[in-house]
């Protein structure tokens, strides 16, 4: 047995700046903290640029002083820890090239001024839709006076409510998190 101390993993950096605080980058411009990545920031820049920037970038000023960085740091460890024990999905997560992204609804009537939706708004409401549809098929599974045939009926249509939205799976990050309706085999 060795005195000599094993070498420990390097910590991770604790982040100065909050997830959602204005930046002032020397080359890129304004941006936003959208997220924490190992040592970097997770930063949104005009034209939906996504970069990642070292903590320890000293250039790059907070514009405001909104958010608690340690808030947001120990909110991310705990997210990371109950996802990797299956408490929370993880994988429900909006691929990154919609980061920042907005929704154009562009009326068919000329007089009718269009409605922009930011993508992650309409995300967090698409994973919502998901939850709900999920509980009500636990519901009706467990339910104890609907008839196999009634509950195999209901499940048909929560199956269906899937497959419409299939048409949003193109937003998720992994191909897991998929909406998956009734096959053909």
């Amino acid at each position: 047995m060795s005195d000599t101390p094993q070498p420990q993993p390097p910590r991770p950096r604790k982040p100065k700046l909050a997830i959602g605080q204005f930046v002032e980058h020397p080359q890129f411009g304004r941006g936003r903290v959208l997220d924490y990545e190992g040592d970097r920031y997770v930063v949104l820049f005009p034209g939906a640029d996504v970069r990642k920037v070292a903590m320890t970038y000293e250039a790059m000023k907070p514009l405001d002083t909104r958010g608690n960085p340690e808030m947001d740091f120990l909110k991310m460890a705990l997210r990371e820890v109950l996802g990797d024990y299956g408490w929370i999905e993880t994988e429900t997560e909006m691929a990154p090239r919609w980061i920042g992204g907005t929704m154009r609804l562009i009326p068919g009537k000329e007089d009718t001024q269009s409605k922009d939706i930011p993508l992650d708004v309409f995300f967090k409401k698409i994973i919502g839709i998901r939850e709900k549809l999920r509980v009500l098929e636990q519901k009706i599974n467990h339910h104890p006076s609907l008839s196999w045939e009634d509950k195999a009926e209901l499940e048909g249509y929560i199956t269906r409510c899937y497959g419409s939205l299939t048409t949003f799976n193109i937003l998720f990050a992994s191909r897991e998190s998929w909406f998956t309706g009734q096959s053909k085999d």
